[in-house]
C-alpha cells in the first residue's frame, strides 16, 4: 500500500510537472516562425509587399493593357470644339491647339526576376517593352471647328530598367513592415517619331511623337517605397506608397544653330532648357484581401496618384497639338481594382502562381485639357526558381 501511494504520489507530480512545461515546448521559435507558411500574397498592383524566401529566384512575367480616352480640364470633361476654340498653343499663344487625342491604347510586356538574398532582404530587376497607339484628330487651319481628319501613329520601344531593393525591418505573427528603394535607368526611347501624321494645314509629314507616346524618360529616377501589410486568418489587408522621381532632366542635344532656328519660328515660346523630366509621382494604396482556400486569394485595391507636370521642355515636339504642351501633363487620380491570385498547385504546378487585377478610375483631376484614363487590366505569371 505504502508503496503503491508513493508510486501513485510521484506519477502524479511527474504528470504535473510534464503538464506545466508543456506550453514551453509548443511556444513558438525562430525556427518555427522562419518555416511558417508564407503570408497571402498582395496584389498585382502592389510593389515590395512579395519577398521570395532566401536562396529563392521568382521571374515573373506581366502584360499590361491601359486605355485612355476623353479630355478632362480638371475634374470637367470639355469637347473637341472647346478645346479648339479657346485653348492657346504653348509655343505661338495667338493661336489656338488644333490637334487633340481621341484614343490611346498602351500595351506594356514586363520581365522580373526577384532573388532572396536573404530571409528579410530580396533584389528585383524589370525589364520589358511598351506599345503606344495614338488616335488623333487634326482640325483645319489655325482656327474654327473644322475637322479634316485622323492620325493614327504608334510608337514600340523597350521600357526603362529598373533595379530595386527590398528589405523587411518587422515581422510578427501577423503584421509586417518592409521599405524599399529602386532606380530606374533610361533603356527606352525618349525621341519616337510618328509617321505621315496630319498636321493643320493638310500636310503630313514624319514629326517628333507627344511626351505622353514616348516609351522612354531618358532619366534617371529613384523610387523610394514602403508597405505595410498583416493578415489574421483568411483575412488580409494592407497600405502602401512608393515615388519616382527623376534626378536630373533628359538630355536633348540641341545645337546652338537649331536653338536659334527655333526662337525665330517660335518668338513667343519658352526658352528651351536643354531637357525636361516628367513630375514628381507620389502612388499611395490601400487593400483588403481574402483567402477562400491555401492557394486562392482575391483582393480589392484603392490606389490614389499625384504627380506634377513636365518640367522643362522638348522644342522638336513642337506640333498645335493639346499633349504637345509639357504643362498639361499630371494630376491626381482615384482608381478602384479588383483582383486574384491562383496557385499552380490546383493544375499540378506547384511552383507556378497566376495573379490578375483590373481596374477603372472613379476620379480624376488632370492638368489640363488632357486625356483621361478609362481603365487597365493585367496578369501575372509568376514561377519559382
Amino acid at each position: 500500500m505504502g508503496t503503491g501511494a508513493n508510486a501513485s504520489a510521484g506519477g502524479e507530480k511527474a504528470s504535473a510537472k510534464a503538464t506545466s512545461v508543456q506550453p514551453q515546448v509548443a511556444a513558438p521559435t525562430a525556427a518555427t516562425l522562419a518555416t511558417s507558411p508564407p503570408p497571402p500574397p498582395a496584389p498585382m498592383g502592389v510593389f515590395g509587399a512579395d519577398m521570395p524566401a532566401a536562396g529563392k529566384l521568382v521571374l515573373s512575367i506581366t502584360p499590361v493593357f491601359a486605355n485612355l480616352s476623353g479630355i478632362k480640364m480638371g475634374t470637367r470633361t470639355v469637347s473637341n470644339e472647346y478645346i479648339v476654340t479657346t485653348v492657346p498653343f504653348f509655343l505661338n499663344p495667338r493661336q489656338t491647339v488644333r490637334i487633340i487625342p481621341q484614343n490611346i491604347a498602351v500595351a506594356t510586356q514586363i520581365v522580373g526576376l526577384s532573388y532572396g538574398v536573404t530571409k528579410d532582404f530580396a533584389v528585383v530587376l524589370t525589364a520589358g517593352m511598351i506599345e503606344k497607339n495614338l488616335n488623333a484628330l487634326t482640325f483645319k487651319g489655325a482656327s474654327g471647328i473644322l475637322p479634316l481628319g485622323r492620325s493614327l501613329p504608334g510608337t514600340t520601344s523597350l521600357a526603362d530598367v529598373t533595379l530595386s531593393g527590398v528589405y523587411r525591418v518587422y515581422q510578427d505573427d501577423i503584421h509586417r513592415i518592409q521599405v524599399s528603394l529602386g532606380f530606374s535607368f533610361p533603356a527606352g526611347s525618349y525621341t519616337a517619331t510618328f509617321s505621315n501624321f496630319l498636321l493643320p494645314d493638310g500636310t503630313r509629314r514624319n514629326i517628333r511623337g507627344f511626351y505622353g507616346m514616348q516609351p522612354g524618360t531618358g532619366t534617371f529616377d529613384i523610387f523610394p517605397g514602403v508597405v505595410y501589410a498583416g493578415y489574421l486568418g483568411p483575412w488580409s489587408w494592407g497600405l502602401g506608397y512608393r515615388g519616382r522621381f527623376p534626378l536630373a532632366a533628359n538630355s536633348l542635344g540641341y545645337s546652338g544653330d537649331y536653338l536659334l532656328e527655333y526662337r525665330l519660328r517660335f518668338p513667343l515660346g519658352p526658352t528651351p532648357t536643354g531637357g525636361y523630366r516628367w513630375g514628381d509621382l507620389h502612388e499611395f494604396n490601400a487593400w483588403g484581401g481574402y483567402t477562400w482556400t491555401p492557394g486562392l486569394t482575391t483582393t480589392f485595391r484603392v490606389s490614389g496618384t499625384t504627380q506634377g507636370p513636365i518640367r522643362g521642355f522638348d522644342p522638336e515636339i513642337r506640333g498645335p497639338a493639346v499633349p504637345a504642351n509639357p504643362a498639361f501633363y499630371g494630376g491626381q487620380r482615384v482608381e478602384l481594382f479588383g483582383g486574384g491570385t491562383i496557385s499552380g498547385k490546383f493544375i499540378g504546378y506547384d511552383n507556378a502562381t497566376v495573379a490578375v487585377e483590373a481596374g477603372l478610375p472613379v476620379y480624376q483631376n488632370l492638368n489640363g485639357p488632357q486625356i483621361m484614363k478609362n481603365w487597365q487590366a493585367g496578369m501575372s505569371l509568376r514561377f519559382k526558381i
